[in-house]
């Protein structure tokens, strides 16, 4: 039998016999049905519900269903083995030194720019929450529901300089869900048409959940819980996550607006501002007009790619800003990357249609180099994270060029033509402050490529 502590076990078995002591003061991630523990074995966590209907024969049966769904290549934890009865649940694996999202979307009481800059700051934040819309979007691409998207159930990497994301909590993945069958989710993550019993949980119900999870984490603040639900009664929070109270940014209706927390303006892009508007505007009541994953992942890494890091303090912010929002030290220098794509013309010697994907657009910051991944370089790469070029400004006069990939780029002056060649890893340097640009692909060739900027340049938003 094993020892207790409060409801839950001190130590597990699996079926195989092996037995796993819990650490039970600090869940990983709670839900409905149970929580999630670490264990004092290396990377395993365990899961262990207290449903009702909990039985190991009846998870075991629910994880048997999901065995051939196609993960491949999703940051999702794996069950590597269920527990024994009378204890119903199972193993999963962790990847080493990850912490939930919630320790980046729930402040303690104190100084919270401290807090903020603590936890990487906000190009951070936008880039992990990126990640995860990521491995959300590849999941719906393949037919496939998360169901209980929450910042307990999305594991971050603990150490501020790495930005490593792993969904856990795999257990009600689904291709589809009806109404007949309870939706699950944590509250206060769970869309309102899921609590209602209209829905079951759907893509639709997932990116509910993942914007009010990336609106917390952004500002810090539930983008439902102003100042209206949180000073009155219990019945004005059921109203608000049943989507009966406006949102505390609604851009007409300022009943529920918050005094707590950061507001949107200094860590939302404009394209941001628009997707939670209709997220939580339209989109509360009207699934289907919700953003979706693919869509937050585009502009978060956007976001992401517009902030540079103040040279005064820890912290990031947009270039738009003439100063840092932290501590108004200057905005630091910076050099303004375009990002366009050619397409030739057929039998024509002229220039190719060039357009300007003003969403891709960079920031070079001196002294600071600047990876430039596949992710903006190539149209559907295969891996969107690998690193084929490197910029580095000196703040001078010269940034230096250096191939990261394993194809040649080509340097193109403004007088245009194929280029001089730059083979994997070699390097080369040009004037910052003139016209050159980069291509990732052969002239003839539909490709993109970069341009770097004048400083002079307007600072987007």
């Amino acid at each position: 039998m094993s020892a207790v502590i409060g409801d839950w076990p001190a130590n597990v078995r699996t079926v195989s016999g092996l037995n796993l002591e819990l650490i039970t003061d600090d869940p990983l991630g709670q839900g409905g049905e149970g929580k999630v523990f670490r264990t004092k074995h290396g990377s395993f966590a365990v899961k262990i519900y207290n449903a009702p209907d909990a039985t190991a024969d009846r998870v075991a049966e629910r994880l048997d269903q999901q065995r051939w769904l196609p993960l491949e290549g999703v940051p999702i934890t794996r069950v590597e083995a269920l527990l024994a009865s009378p204890v119903a649940g199972y193993v999963m694996t962790l990847l080493e030194d990850m912490v939930p999202m919630r320790d980046l979307s729930s402040p303690p009481e104190g100084d919270l720019g401290a807090w903020y800059g603590a936890g990487g700051g906000l190009r951070r934040r936008l880039v992990l929450l990126a990640k995860c819309a990521n491995a959300l979007a590849t999941l719906h691409d393949r037919g496939i529901v998360y169901s209980d998207v929450s910042p307990g159930n999305v594991l971050v990497s603990a150490n501020k300089e790495h930005a490593e994301v792993q969904l856990i909590d795999v257990d009600h993945l689904q291709t589809e869900s009806s109404t007949l069958r309870p939706g699950v989710g944590t509250p206060p993550y769970i869309a309102p048409e899921v609590l209602r019993r209209r829905s079951g949980n759907t893509v639709f119900s997932d990116v509910h959940s993942f914007a009010v999870m990336a609106y917390e984490t952004l500002t810090t603040n539930h983008p439902l819980m102003g100042d209206y639900v949180n000073n009155g009664p219990l019945e004005h929070q059921e109203d608000a996550e049943l989507g009966l109270v406006p949102w505390i940014d609604h851009s007409s209706d300022d009943v529920n607006r918050s005094s707590s927390g950061y507001p949107g303006k200094p860590v939302l892009t404009r394209r941001l501002e628009d997707l939670f508007r209709r997220a939580f505007e339209v989109g509360l009541t009207e699934p289907r007009a919700r953003p979706g994953a693919g869509e937050w992942a585009d502009a978060l890494w956007s976001a992401a790619d517009r902030t540079v890091v103040c040279e005064n303090c820890v912290h990031s912010y947009y270039v738009a800003r003439d100063r840092c929002e932290w501590c108004g030290h200057p905005c630091p220098p910076v050099l303004v990357i375009a990002v366009s794509e050619e397409f030739p013309r057929l039998g024509d010697s002229r220039r190719g249609v060039v357009l300007v994907d003003r969403e891709l657009t960079l920031v070079l910051q001196a002294k600071r180099p600047l990876g430039v991944t596949a992710r903006t370089a190539v149209r559907h790469a295969a891996d969107p994270d690998a690193v084929l070029a490197e910029l580095d400004w000196d703040g001078g006069d010269e940034v230096k060029v250096r191939n990261r990939g394993a194809a040649t780029l080509r340097r193109v002056p403004q007088t245009g033509g194929a280029g001089r060649q730059l083979r994997p890893g070699g390097s080369a340097r040009e004037k910052a402050g003139a016209a050159w640009s980069l291509h990732f692909g052969l002239e003839r060739q539909p490709h993109r490529f970069l341009s770097v900027q004048p400083q002079e340049q307007d600072r987007a938003r």
